[in-house]
């Protein structure tokens, strides 16, 4: 009887029941079953939830994220990126890594950076002469570094989850993102020179300085964002509300490519999507104290420990875990279901949350690229006019690269862990 709110739980969400809804009903049949539970205790319980100072960066940088799209600033970090890498090998495909890269310093989503830049960058891939797989591939796959590089939606609703330090995992997911930008740069290299794209002219010294003076603004966010935190100026939800500001004065009165209604649209646009990530959230919280009362995490824990014998057995079996849960289940909903059940699991074998948080958030990243419901399919499938069974067949080799960069970061906890035990932030 304990177990059947989860069943209940997944066979709503595998007949397409919207997560949020699957949740507050698997919720209320989980309630149902423990009599002791007063039901007076719903509301505080979802309010519970979301009733935090860390979650309000997550709205803040959604806005952040759409001014960026709408007021030229993302393609003025096209245009920079372009003089700074598109003369290598395979050109706009490395430009294509590196926008993500300085864009993932700015917005903390996917689908913010697939979303904006990836526009720009398919037009211009397309046009010089690169093919439509290797493009969205390369596009679908360099977006995932939003959540992994800092800021983080994702790393800030895990934190909010678990009570790690939002500062550690942001620093924690640096050197991973750097690692997997390189290797995606690595994949780029190999595709060009097996079917020899072009690559662009070596920028001279004025056009340098051109594109780099159009770009310092933009630039600026990510300094901004990562000096204001870990200077301890101010905290990760408040470098949001700074970059939204920031964003703002770049866009309407510098750039002056927003206008005063175009802001009104987008801020309903925030709320629509900071509304369905809350909702999450709410049900989530609820959830969660019926696992608790369920006992289910320990008994899921004590079931995956007595089928492992060693670490690496473990790491291994939750990583494959994650990615099927990730072609399922989006970031948010995952971590807020399942962080409570493999969070103890997790410590007992003495393996840091902070590292904990950078496995998870990259196997959602993999999960969004990955069939059925990868949300990255559809949006480029949207962007690109390509079939969704297109996408996912040229999405294979990159998946495959970025599973590489993911068993570094399992088994090299260095990697995650050696900026934020110098920054002298508690990693366990």
């Amino acid at each position: 009887m304990n177990f059947l709110f989860l069943i209940v739980l997944i066979l709503l969400m595998l007949c397409g029941v919207p997560v949020a809804y699957s949740i507050g009903i698997a919720t209320l049949i989980g309630m149902a079953a423990h009599s002791g539970i007063q039901w007076g205790t719903l509301a505080s319980s979802s309010l519970s939830g979301i009733n935090s100072f860390t979650f309000l960066a997550i709205p803040l940088f959604l806005l952040a994220g759409k001014l960026m799209n709408t007021g030229g600033i993302t393609r003025r970090l096209f245009r920079f990126a372009k003089d700074l890498v598109g003369w290598l090998p395979g050109g706009l495909g490395h430009v294509n890594v590196i926008c993500s890269v300085i864009f993932a310093g700015m917005s903390g989503s996917a689908v913010a950076d697939a979303g904006g830049l990836g526009a720009i960058e398919l037009k211009a891939m397309r046009d010089d002469g690169f093919d439509d797989e290797f493009t969205c591939g390369v596009t679908a796959c360099s977006s995932m570094l939003g959540p992994m590089i800092p800021p983080s939606i994702p790393m800030i609703v895990y934190g909010t989850i678990s009570g790690a330090s939002i500062g550690a995992l942001f620093l924690a997911g640096v050197v991973p993102g750097i690692l997997m930008a390189l290797i995606m740069m690595g994949v780029v290299f190999i595709y060009a020179v097996i079917k020899k794209y072009p690559k662009e002219k070596f920028p001279s010294l004025s056009e340098a300085a051109i594109s780099f003076k159009e770009a310092v603004l933009s630039l600026m966010t990510v300094v901004i964002i990562l000096l204001g935190i870990y200077t301890g100026i101010f905290t990760a939800t408040e470098a949001a509300a700074i970059v939204v500001i920031y964003a703002m004065i770049l866009s309407v009165f510098i750039y002056k490519e927003v206008s005063l209604s175009d802001l009104g649209a987008m801020v309903i646009e925030t709320v629509h999507d900071s509304a369905t990530i809350g909702l999450v959230v709410a049900f989530s919280a609820m959830f969660g104290s019926i696992l608790v009362r369920s006992m289910i995490p320990q008994k899921i824990a004590a079931a995956i420990s007595g089928a492992v014998d060693s670490r690496v057995a473990l790491i291994l079996l939750i990583n494959v875990f994650l990615l099927v849960v990730g072609m399922f289940m989006d970031a948010t909903a995952a971590i807020t279901i399942l962080v409570p059940i493999l969070l103890p699991l997790v410590k007992e074998w003495g393996i840091s949350p902070v590292q904990f948080g950078i496995i998870f958030v990259l196997n959602m990243g993999i999960g969004s690229m990955t069939p059925p419901f990868g949300i990255l399919i559809f949006v480029m499938s949207k962007l690109s006019g390509l079939p969704a069974m297109r996408l996912v067949k040229a999405y294979i080799p990159w998946m495959g690269a970025m599973i590489a960069a993911l068993l570094l970061v399992s088994f090299v906890p260095q990697l995650s862990l050696t900026l934020p035990v110098l920054a002298n932030y508690s990693v366990f």
